[in-house]
């Protein structure tokens, strides 16, 4: 299902402390398959249901009163993009540890109710081997999105925007998650907006290192608990650092540390908005429409 184009200027673009954020084109919208499904406004499934949905590509599920979980209704391990609105007794998408095989766009957005995206209560983590494009916007009670020692060895976008109460991105789910290092080969592009309680993209201590020769972009706004950055392992020498785009006070108090063996401050470049723009330290976005 394809958005209307009617705001189209202000979807791709909004502005903060003078500085204009312009979404990237890289995230594909979502795209229906052969083998589509919508689901709207249910509190109950039609026996045989299950069967389709194992074949089942593209999934759009809006105001769906009855599941708590994606993986409740089937394996779904074909499905390909996913595309979750206002699912409000959902509290995790998925909770199978099979069901990601191939998934490679899921946008999650205005789930009261959603904890995590994942789920794994026992310790370890899981691969979503084909994931490209992730994005959860809206969601009030999210703490975690992947368990610590889940592998996204192609994700190229995260976005994670308005979820109040989310501390950490990789959450510790047990002894079995305490891997001092993990990667993230492929992402580009991180954009991280009204997080106020983040702490820590993987909920370890700060002591994990973080393994992302191709990440080019850390956008940040709102986001005052967020104190220190990644440490990053050492990339070529002929590769930029990450470029930083966040208020001008966040990366004033960011903490690094001196341990010269990783890549910590030197990893990133601030690319901050001028400082006759950011005469207010806090700015929280309500609407982006003019």
């Amino acid at each position: 299902m394809l958005l209307s184009d009617t705001y189209a200027d202000v979807n791709c673009c909004y502005l903060t402390e003078g500085v204009a954020i312009r979404q990237r084109d890289d995230i594909p919208p979502f795209q229906a398959a052969e083998r589509h499904v919508e689901i709207s406004a249910v509190d109950r499934y039609p026996h045989g249901l299950e069967y389709l949905l194992s074949v089942t590509k593209s999934m759009s599920m809006t105001d769906d009163t009855h599941i708590s979980a994606l993986d409740d209704l089937s394996d779904m391990d074909k499905l390909e993009e996913c595309m979750l609105r206002r699912c409000h007794q959902m509290v995790n998408v998925f909770v199978k540890p099979y069901m990601r095989r191939a998934l490679r766009n899921a946008s999650v957005s205005h789930l009261k109710s959603l904890t995590h995206y994942f789920y794994r209560p026992l310790g370890g983590g899981v691969e979503f081997d084909a994931l490209k494009h992730l994005r959860l916007e809206h969601c009030p009670r999210l703490v975690g999105v992947m368990p610590r020692g889940s592998a996204l060895p192609n994700l190229v976008t995260l976005d994670i925007l308005f979820c109040d109460n989310l501390k950490a991105v990789f959450y510790d789910n047990g002894p079995y998650s305490s891997r001092y290092w993990y990667e993230l080969p492929c992402l580009r592009r991180m954009r991280l907006q009204e997080l106020p309680q983040l702490q820590h993209l993987r909920d370890d201590h700060n002591a994990a290192i973080l393994t992302a020769p191709a990440w080019e972009e850390l956008h940040v706004r709102g986001c005052w608990s967020l104190r220190r950055l990644p440490r990053l392992r050492q990339r070529s020498s002929d590769k930029k650092a990450v470029e930083v785009s966040g208020e001008r006070a966040w990366w004033a108090n960011l903490r690094w540390d001196r341990d010269g063996s990783i890549l910590h401050h030197g990893g990133y470049e601030p690319v901050l908005p001028p400082a006759s723009a950011s005469f207010r330290d806090r700015v929280v976005i309500k609407s982006y429409l003019r």
